[in-house]
């Protein structure tokens, strides 16, 4: 079993951060199901949400890619305290033999990170998250009410 969730919008100040989109992709290797969530124009909290499922084979090429990507990935420490790739996103990827989260449980703050990413880094985390959006784009075409 696995989860992998990813958030846009999770930097906030004194107010919370408003999420923009999410992608949550749940499953194991026999298959999955995928939510993508994008925030309505004009709204703080009302989102179009589009549902679908991932087959055994996709399953598990994304998930062995996502892992081999995250593993070289550093985190902020302390989690939460800043965005340290700079892209107002969020991944949590969580299995039973793995797990990679940045951005903490309720976004991040106006802290200071004591790790910071580098170029090299930032843009592996980009393409990351370019490949679940563009998972959910694919994948996620049912839309929900």
């Amino acid at each position: 079993m696995f989860q992998i969730v990813l958030r846009e919008g999770i930097t906030g100040g004194f107010v919370g951060p408003t999420v923009k989109q999410v992608v949550e992709i749940r499953g194991d290797d026999a298959g999955a199901s995928i939510l993508h969530a994008n925030l309505k124009a004009a709204s703080k909290s009302d989102y179009t949400t589009q549902t679908g499922s991932l087959q055994s084979d996709q399953v598990q090429s994304l998930a062995a890619s996502l892992k081999e990507a995250l593993a070289q990935l550093p985190t902020e420490q302390p989690p939460g305290s800043e965005d340290i790739y700079g892209l107002d996103t969020g991944i949590s990827f969580m299995s039973d033999d793995f797990q990679w989260q940045n951005g903490g449980p309720e976004g991040c703050g106006s802290g200071k990170s004591e790790v910071q990413a580098s170029p090299e880094q930032k843009r592996a985390f980009q393409a990351v998250v370019q490949s679940l959006v563009g998972t959910g784009q694919q994948f996620a075409v049912q839309a929900q009410d």
